[in-house]
């Protein structure tokens, strides 16, 4: 698995991620996000669901706006029905859309501590790029 650190930003909080593929930083992107929401996580996978992530029309290729909605649909999934991505299985990952088999843990108030509330992944400063070395590196910002 990749890896990530924080950078200070005003008032949110910056994440610079290294992956060895797309699929590496999209799913490290996701442990990097998560990390700062919660200060624990489920341990056992109790759901499995597909993700699939897709750059709006006319911004195909684009893979910012594939990291952004990959990890708002994962937000939106904890938001709404308070599941933590815990394991991933990508059957698609290319620059117009992103499938995954994604392993979910149910996050428990009474059992789970949080760190921060995320509202967001935002567009300031975002950056996704292809290495010589075919890694692949992200920043980006999360409005909290």
């Amino acid at each position: 698995m990749g890896t990530f650190a924080v950078f200070d930003h005003t008032a949110d909080v910056g994440l610079d991620v290294r992956g060895e593929s797309l699929a590496d930083l999209l799913q490290t992107a996701a442990r990097a996000t998560f990390d700062q929401m919660l200060e624990d996580w489920p341990k056992e996978v109790e759901t499995q669901e597909e993700v699939r992530a897709v750059p709006p029309k006319g911004l195909e290729g684009d893979q910012g706006e594939l990291l952004v909605d990959w990890l708002q649909e994962l937000l939106f999934a904890f938001e709404t029905r308070r599941l933590v991505p815990l394991t991933y299985d990508f059957e698609q990952v290319g620059p117009a859309e992103v499938r995954a088999g994604v392993g979910f843990g149910q996050f428990d108030a009474s059992r789970h501590r949080t760190r921060l509330e995320i509202k967001a992944v935002t567009y300031h400063e975002l950056r996704v790029r292809q290495e010589p070395d075919g890694s692949w590196l992200a920043r980006f910002i999360l409005d909290v």
